[in-house]
C-alpha cells in the first residue's frame, strides 16, 4: 500500500529476532547446550565454577526440543520491505533492538547507526546503471578459485554470506543506495560483495578492529578516489562511501547486529577505503602495483594468472592489526639520509650522510613485538617507499626477501611468545620450512630459525603504497600479509 511520498526498494535480509536460532540451524542443531566459561582465577578455581555444569549438561537426557534437528533454509521475504514517506522509511531503517549484553542499549537493526540515502526504487535503478549486470543476478566469483585439495571452485560461484545466505545486484545497489555511494562506485561495490562484505562470518572473533580495503588500478582515478594525503581520513565521497557499503553488507546479507555480534575480521563498521598510490615514482622507476602483485586462477591452464597494470583489483585485510604502526615524525625519515636526528643516532650514522634503510630500525621493533613466522603487510607513504628504493631495493621482493633473510628467531622464542599453541595446534602440525611437526623441532632443534617476516614464504609479505593516516607514516598489519583480492573490472 502506498503513501503519500516514494515507495521504497525492500532490503532481503534475515529476521535478527531469530538470528540465533538461525545460526544454530546452519549446522543442523537448533536447540544445543552451552555454559558460560570463566576468565579470570587459578585454572583449578576455572574448572570448579563450571566444572559441574559441563557435567549435567553432558549427562541429562535430551528434551523433545533439544532432539529436534534440520537445516536451516533461508527465508524468501517480499521485494519490498516498506513502504511510506522518506521520513517514515528513515525511521523504519533507523529503528533499533534493546540489547542484553550492553545493558538494554538500543542497537541499530539495519544500518550501522548513523542516517542512511533512502533505497528508492528511483534510486535504485539509478544506481544498477553503474553496472552491466542485471538486478537479479546472484553475485558470484568472476574467475574460477583452486581450494584447498585442488578442488576448484568454478566461475560464477554463488558467494555465500553468514547463515547461508546469498544476495543479488540488486542487494548490493541497495547497499550502496544506503551508503551513499555514486552509480559509477557500483564495480567496487560488487567486487566487495564477492569478498564477503565486511565479513562472511559471523558471529566470529572477539576483536574490535575495521576490515580495511584498497583499490589498485586504473579505477580509483575514474572515481576520484584519494591515494594522497590522508586517504585513510574522512572527506572524500569514493573512499568513505566504499568502505561504509561492505559493513552494510555485513549486516544485511550476514545478519550481524552491530554493537552486539562480532564477525571473523572485527568490527563489520568502521571500515576504511583507500586507493594505493601509483602515481608514487617507484611505480615508474620499477615497483609494480599490489594489482600486479595479484593472480587470479586461470581453469583452462590450471595455473594463477598475475593481473596486468591496466586491470584494477580490490584487497581487503584482516582486522585488528591495521592500526599497528610504529612511526615518528616525518623529518626524522626525511632527515635520515642527510644523517641526522634519531633515527640515523640508532643506526649509528649521525653525521655521515648516505643512502639508508629506515627499516632497519623498526624492523626489530616489530619481531620483538611479534616474535612468530607470519605474512606481514605494509602501508606506507611514498616517500619512504621511494627511500627503500634508493637504498637498494629496487623491487617489492627485494625488500621481502631481505626482511625474510635478515629476521630469524630460534623455535623456542616462538613457543614463549603466547601466539604457539593456536597456529601449530599446540605443536602437533608440521612447521613448513622444515616438514617436521613444531613440538619435534622443539625437541631436537630448539635454535632451528624462523623466518618472521613471511613465514615459509617471502613473497606472502605485502607493501602497499599509500599516505595512510598522515604525512610520511607508515603501518604494518601482522595479520594477512598480502590482502585477499578481488577483481573489479569484470562487474562494469
Amino acid at each position: 500500500m502506498e503513501k503519500a511520498g516514494i515507495p521504497t526498494v525492500g532490503l532481503i535480509f534475515p529476521d535478527q529476532g531469530n538470528y540465533y536460532k538461525n545460526v544454530a540451524l546452519t549446522t543442523g542443531c537448533p536447540n544445543i547446550r552451552w555454559i558460560g566459561v570463566p576468565r579470570i582465577g587459578t585454572p583449578v578455581e576455572m574448572v570448579a565454577t563450571y566444572y559441574q555444569q559441563v557435567k549435567k549438561c553432558l549427562c541429562d537426557p535430551l528434551t523433545a526440543k533439544e532432539k529436534e534437528s534440520g537445516l536451516y533454509s533461508p527465508p524468501n521475504p517480499p521485494r519490498v520491505l516498506f513502504e511510506g514517506t522518506d521520513k517514515e522509511a528513515q525511521d523504519f531503517l533507523q529503528q533499533t533492538t534493546l540489547i542484553e549484553n550492553c545493558r538494554m542499549c538500543p542497537i541499530a537493526k539495519y544500518t550501522d547507526g548513523l542516517p542512511v540515502i533512502i533505497p528508492t526504487e528511483e534510486s535504485v535503478a539509478a544506481m544498477l546503471t553503474g553496472t552491466s549486470h542485471k538486478p537479479t543476478e546472484t553475485v558470484g566469483r568472476p574467475f574460477a578459485s583452486l581450494g584447498m585439495g585442488g578442488v576448484t571452485t568454478p566461475a560464477g560461484a554463488q558467494v555465500t554470506y553468514a547463515q547461508s545466505f546469498t544476495s543479488t545486484v540488486e542487494k548490493v545497489a541497495i547497499c550502496a543506495v544506503m551508503a551513499g555511494c555514486k552509480p559509477q562506485y557500483m564495480p567496487v561495490a560488487l567486487a566487495e560483495a564477492v569478498a564477503g562484505g565486511g565479513s562472511t562470518n559471523c558471529p566470529g572473533t572477539s576483536s574490535m578492529w575495521p576490515v580495511w580495503w584498497v583499490v589498485s588500478g586504473p579505477i580509483a582515478k575514474e572515481l576520484g578516489m584519494n591515494a594522497g594525503q590522508g586517504s585513510m581520513d574522512v572527506g572524500n565521497p569514493a573512499n568513505v562511501t566504499l568502505g561504509r557499503v561492505g559493513a552494510l553488507m555485513t549486516i544485511n546479507f550476514g545478519g550481524c547486529i552491530t554493537g552486539l555480534v562480532r564477525t571473523d575480521s572485527g568490527n563489520p563498521i568502521h571500515s576504511v577505503m583507500f586507493a594505493e598510490d601509483l602515481d608514487a615514482s617507484v611505480f615508474s622507476q620499477g615497483w609494480i602495483g599490489f594489482n600486479e602483485e595479484c593472480t587470479h586462477f586461470d581453469a583452462a591452464t590450471g595455473t594463477n594468472v598475475p593481473y596486468k597494470k591496466t586491470e584494477s583489483v580490490l584487497g581487503k585485510g584482516g582486522g585488528w592489526g591495521l592500526v599497528t604502526g610504529i612511526y615518528t615524525f616525518p623529518g626524522y625519515y626525511r632527515s635520515l639520509n642527510q644523517g641526522q636526528y634519531g633515527l640515523a643516532r640508532t643506526l649509528g650514522v649521525e653525521g655521515k650522510p648516505g643512502k639508508y634503510n629506515w627499516l632497519e630500525v623498526f624492523a626489530p621493533l616489530i619481531v620483538a613485538d611479534w616474535p612468530a613466522p607470519s605474512a606481514q603487510g605494509f602501508i606506507m607513504h611514498m616517500n619512504l617507499a621511494q627511500l627503500l628504493y634508493d637504498y637498494g631495493f629496487k623491487t617489492k621482493d627485494a625488500v621481502y626477501k631481505w626482511l625474510w633473510d635478515t629476521y630469524t628467531i630460534p623455535v623456542t622464542t616462538y613457543k614463549k611468545s603466547g601466539l604457539f599453541d593456536h597456529p601449530t595446534d599446540a605443536g602437533t602440525t608440521k612447521e613448513p620450512t622444515s616438514g617436521r611437526t613444531w613440538n619435534d623441532l622443539l625437541q631436537n632443534d630448539p635454535n632451528y630459525q624462523l623466518h618472521v617476516f613471511g613465514g615459509a614464504n617471502y613473497k606472502s609479505n605485502c607493501i602497499i603504497v599509500g599516505d595512510s593516516f598522515g604525512d610520511e607514516h607508515w603501518y604494518y598489519n601482522v595479520f594477512g600479509g598480502k590482502p585477499s583480492a578481488q577483481p573489479i573490472d569484470p562487474w562494469r
